[in-house]
């Protein structure tokens, strides 16, 4: 069951979740979906901000309980939902690609952004919970210079009822988290990796100062892209951060 709580306005949804975290338990918060039609502070990974224009896109954050994944299954959340977002986008009839990690591109810009913080039980070695923070561009139709954007409807002209669009993206997250529940890891596999960006094909990266050619052969178990360095003729091993793409 989720539970759909929606705000005018706040800073950031997934600050929001994790403050709710530390007031209710989390039984009573698993599958609970915080969206805002204007966030001041959205958050990217890192420093990374994420910018968007109020009430002309979709920014929330999904409360959710993978106690089914231990933690070296933890990318596949990242996977599911990368997924989850291509899928949906396809249904609209928009092609769309996962950019390693899990940001979904669209004519080769970014469509949208995902920030996934996890809870670890050292313990037990399991997640104890993560807060999904989701941002997709919908309506608006001019981005700043400097960011490479794109929306849905840049992409077909068409305007959209945000309510819609955020029911039909949570349909297709729930159903992908069910794929997770019932460990179809070789599914959302086959899926993550026939939509991964540059897959197995060259491309031009920089890392540490360094450019070079190389082609993506896949992603590990711990979510590090697998490159192929045909100058050194071997495999290399990048976690996120530690590699820029400069096709896009």
């Amino acid at each position: 069951m989720v539970n759909l709580l929606k705000i005018s306005e706040i800073d950031s949804t997934n600050d929001f979740a994790k403050k709710l975290l530390s007031f209710y338990p989390l039984e009573e918060l698993n599958n609970t979906v915080i969206c805002a039609q204007v966030q001041t502070k959205g958050r990217g990974v890192g420093t990374n901000k994420w910018i968007s224009e109020p009430y002309k896109n979709l920014t929330f954050s999904i409360i959710h309980c993978p106690d089914y994944l231990l933690l070296e299954q933890v990318f596949y959340l990242s996977k599911a939902v990368s997924v989850a977002i291509a899928e949906f986008l396809y249904s609209q009839g928009i092609k769309a690609e996962i950019k390693w990690p899990n940001d979904i591109l669209c004519l080769a810009k970014k469509c949208a952004g995902i920030l996934i913080e996890n809870s670890i039980s050292a313990i037990h070695k399991k997640i104890k919970y993560s807060v999904i923070g989701i941002g997709l561009n919908v309506n608006q139709t001019d981005f700043p210079e400097n960011i490479n954007a794109i929306s849905m409807k840049n992409v077909t002209g068409k305007d959209y009822d945000l309510n819609y669009v955020l029911e039909k993206l949570l349909e297709s997250i729930f159903y992908w988290f069910d794929h997770l529940k019932q460990r179809r890891f070789d599914i959302i596999d086959a899926q993550y990796f026939s939509r991964l960006y540059m897959f197995d094909r060259p491309g031009l990266f920089r890392s540490n100062g360094h450019i070079f050619r190389g082609k993506i052969k896949g992603v590990d178990q711990y979510g590090r892209l697998i490159l192929e360095i045909p100058q050194e003729n071997s495999l290399k091993l990048f976690r996120q951060k530690e590699i820029e793409f400069l096709n896009a």
